[in-house]
């Protein structure tokens, strides 16, 4: 069995609410889990659970505590302070068990409250240490449970330390971004691993930092960097819940309205998936394998069906993995790459999910004909979710330097020049790369440069794609690809010669008098006409000339 506490400095920051989701979570997993109200001063956590009613003479926490602090034994069977707590407006049962802090909206419960001693509870005579390690025993010998969550009470206060030193053997603490909550919540996080009751009791305890309800920033990464420094914690003991505008309207369990908010339900995913669950891991492959055997005997619609209510039951990287498979097998593209993302945010390294969305989505990327002008909300949703993924992997340096190339021309095509170039210009002195490939990153570069107002990059990388040509059809396509966003007059003669050279003159001179950007730059000065002539392309020199000749006379 295991104990896990989810404590704050200050309330506000949905602790309850995570602790509740994190028991669902759990007990739709199978797995027995017993969540208890330890927040004396203010309970409520049985409000989370809108189905669940606490009949008015049932004893909890409180009364179970302050009557062993006055008889010195214990009140009951720890079965008698329990509740079974229904899931949602389902008659599915889940194993899940709810310990109340007693009847707190009643006058008498803080009355109760006011009698309660720590201090005589931890003396020497009734040793409180002794009885709460018993109170756990009781729950794992007689519940049988898997898992216990503690909603423990904000502040620095003894049930605060009982809570996060004694019974956890993991605490996650969730903070606001607040200078004051950053502060005690590290001097609270460093009390808990060099405490030593957990010493005395041989534990480790370890703990995990959840930032709770802030806005999601823009750029992420440099975000997450901050709030590492910030909270003196390792990347993978630090996770972000960020506000949800329906929670903030309305309260609601994420793990039990799954379809109401799927950002914040995958945040809650993420940190719970984090608490490294191996019980719950061989739980849930079981639970997988299962269903995935099932599904072969029922028709298609029956079985999407049945994997999308499994999905929504089940958000565990198992069962993206199962739907994904499903639904890359029956091609359709929208839903196996949805949930692929959903993969690889729970296991960034997953080779599977990797893998199939590193082609598939370069292959997307390539084959958008219009960057700038993206039909739907739901286009522009898709590319924003494949750069952010694409972009992941280049800095994990997961990416092919052909995909970089796609991925950098993308990003060129919609106005992120720099990024773009910061992409590309690295492969330019891969000797490894065959010259083709070369070929292909410079002339994205050559975009890049030109769009971003580099002149002299542009030109350059130009010089060098074309000295990589080995025939007239090389040259074509290199000078049309370059003569599409930039135009220097070394670069055209560099592109004559080599065409003379491989008998491709006419073919070239044909490139050129399509090229739009040459039509448009012919427009506005005689240039081109000058050029052409020196070069005695004076057939190509008079079609330019014409061009800013109709433009200069308005014809």
């Amino acid at each position: 069995m295991k104990t896990i506490t989810f404590y704050s400095y200050k309330g506000g920051v949905g602790r309850t609410l995570a602790a509740a989701n994190f028991a669902v979570y759990l007990a739709k997993l199978g797995l027995k889990t017993v969540i208890i109200d330890f927040d004396l001063e203010a309970p409520g956590i049985d409000a989370k659970f809108h189905s669940l009613k606490v009949p008015e003479d049932h004893k909890g926490l409180l009364d179970y505590i302050l009557h062993y602090q006055i008889h010195n034994q214990e009140l009951c069977q720890i079965q008698d302070i329990c509740l079974k707590v229904p899931f949602g407006d389902s008659t599915e049962s889940i194993p899940l068990w709810l310990i109340p802090s007693g009847q707190y909206l009643s006058e008498n419960y803080y009355k109760q409250l006011s009698q309660l001693d720590w201090g005589k509870i931890f003396s020497e005579e009734l040793n409180g240490v002794a009885f709460f390690q018993q109170f756990i025993a009781y729950i794992k010998e007689d519940l049988k449970a898997d898992f216990v969550i503690i909603d423990s009470r904000t502040g620095i206060t003894e049930i605060a330390g009982l809570c996060t030193q004694q019974l956890a053997d993991e605490v996650v603490m969730l903070s606001s971004m607040s200078s004051e909550s950053i502060k005690v919540t590290k001097h609270i996080k460093n009390l808990i691993q060099k405490s030593q009751v957990a010493q005395a009791l041989d534990k480790k305890i370890d703990v995990k930092v959840v930032v709770s309800r802030v806005p999601k920033p823009n750029d992420i990464s440099t975000f997450k960097i901050r709030c590492y420094k910030r909270f003196e914690v390792e990347d993978n003991k630090l996770f972000f819940l960020f506000s949800s505008s329906l929670l903030e309207q309305n309260e609601f369990l994420a793990l039990v309205s799954s379809n109401k908010d799927e950002e914040l339900l995958k945040n809650y995913v993420s940190l719970f998936y984090g608490l490294n669950i191996e019980l719950a891991d061989k739980n849930i492959r079981e639970q997988v394998e299962n269903i995935s055997k099932s599904l072969l005997s029922l028709p298609p619609q029956e079985t999407e069906k049945r994997i999308l209510e499994i999905a929504a039951m089940y958000p565990h990287p198992e069962v993206y993995r199962t739907a994904m498979r499903f639904f890359y097998f029956t091609k359709n593209e929208e839903a196996w790459i949805n949930y692929g993302f959903k993969m690889v945010d729970l296991i960034p390294n997953d080779e599977e999910a990797d893998n199939l969305l590193t082609n598939k989505l370069s292959e997307i990327l390539s084959n958008i004909s219009d960057k700038n002008k993206m039909e739907t909300r739901k286009d522009k949703k898709l590319i924003e979710n494949v750069l952010k993924f694409v972009e992941k992997r280049w800095i994990q340096g997961k990416l092919e330097p052909e995909k970089i190339e796609i991925f950098a021309s993308f990003l060129a095509d919609i106005g992120n020049y720099k990024k773009s170039l910061e992409l590309v210009l690295p492969l330019c002195n891969r000797v490894q790369l065959d010259d083709i490939t070369h070929i292909y990153i410079r002339l994205t570069a050559v975009k890049a440069a030109s769009k971003d107002n580099q002149p002299e990059l542009a030109e350059k990388l130009s010089l060098v794609a074309l000295s990589l040509c080995k025939d007239k059809l090389e040259i074509c396509y290199v000078s049309q690809e370059i003569f599409k966003y930039f135009y220097s007059k070394p670069v055209l003669q560099i592109a004559v010669d080599l065409a003379y050279k491989f008998d491709g003159i006419d073919d070239l001179v044909e490139v050129l008098q399509d090229a739009e950007y040459l039509q448009k730059l012919s427009r506005d000065q005689p240039t081109l006409y000058e050029d052409m002539n020196k070069l005695k392309l004076h057939k190509l020199a008079d079609y330019f000339l014409k061009i800013y000749e109709r433009s200069y006379y308005n014809l």
